[in-house]
């Protein structure tokens, strides 16, 4: 359903997925979330396919068949350059579609952080964030967070478990088998856990850096209340410094986890997969 592709420009740090279609009109250009990777998406490729949508991903560095320490999404300038690589990727694939943006979980931290600050020279038509990293439900003790800072200047690649209950997910149909899978992982390295707080942090108190490069491309934030991972009062508060922004718009799921994209505890999650492309081709 997928082929993968190699990024020899980025080192193949970076392992790359195309999920094509017959007659694309829209490309949509995917980041996973932590521990994760991009081959979980086949779902979701499969009904956007049906609406001419082709996805170009890759596993983020330390995830699935991407080189580095599990976990080791980092230095984040590193990452940016990443996603980069995969829009000028999917510019080659597809020369003149539209595309999207999407990000979800600390893909969001990455996908916002991008939006804000990424080049000028590959601002994508829309952007699609997807209960981002901006608060943790789990925040980390006051006390704690400079230890891991110091720890993270030492030992920058160290890992240290994120403790992802396969429960809090989604619909179990549809998650499972997350812990199974050989590809997944439960490990966060100390200085892409120190950029994911500090960005995050800043997301959330309205002072991260932006280039203003995005400001007028459409913009759909979601979240589910129900989400015990990343905390919906992050996108609530991006959402409500954005609220006059033209074409943004902000989507709250009742009782659906943190990949809403695979629902809640009984809702199978196929009306976010609709928004997405619904959004996407309006």
């Amino acid at each position: 359903m997928y082929e993968n592709f190699a990024f020899p420009e980025r080192d193949k740090a970076v392992t790359g997925y195309h999920f094509s279609c017959e007659n694309p009109s829209h490309v949509l250009c995917l980041i996973h979330g932590i521990g994760e990777h991009a081959g979980r998406y086949k779902r979701m490729a499969r009904i956007l396919a049906e609406k001419g949508i082709a996805i170009v991903s890759m596993d983020l560095r330390g995830h699935g068949i991407s080189s580095g320490v599990r976990g080791d999404t980092a230095p984040r300038r590193e990452v940016l350059a990443d996603v980069d690589a995969l829009i000028m990727r999917a510019k080659t694939l597809y020369p003149g579609l539209p595309i999207t943006l999407y990000g979800h979980s600390m893909g969001g931290n990455i996908g916002l952080d991008y939006m804000m600050r990424g080049s000028k020279n590959y601002i994508p038509a829309k952007y699609i964030i997807s209960a981002p990293w901006i608060k943790l439900v789990m925040s980390v003790p006051g006390p704690l967070l400079p230890l891991i800072r110091t720890a993270a200047k030492i030992a920058p690649k160290a890992t240290i478990s994120q403790n992802i209950d396969e429960k809090d997910l989604g619909n179990p149909d549809y998650v499972k088998p997350f812990k199974k899978d050989p590809l997944v992982h439960s490990r966060i390295s100390l200085r892409c856990a120190v950029d994911g707080f500090d960005i995050g942090t800043a997301i959330y108190k309205g002072s991260h850096p932006d280039n203003g490069g995005a400001a007028d491309k459409p913009f759909l934030l979601m979240h589910g209340d129900a989400d015990k991972i990343c905390d919906v009062e992050g996108s609530r508060r991006l959402a409500a410094r954005l609220s006059q922004r033209e074409n943004f718009t902000y989507v709250e799921w009742t009782g659906y986890c943190h990949e809403i994209h695979n629902g809640g505890k009984e809702d199978t999650g196929e009306a976010v997969i609709e928004k997405i492309g619904q959004f996407i081709v309006e």
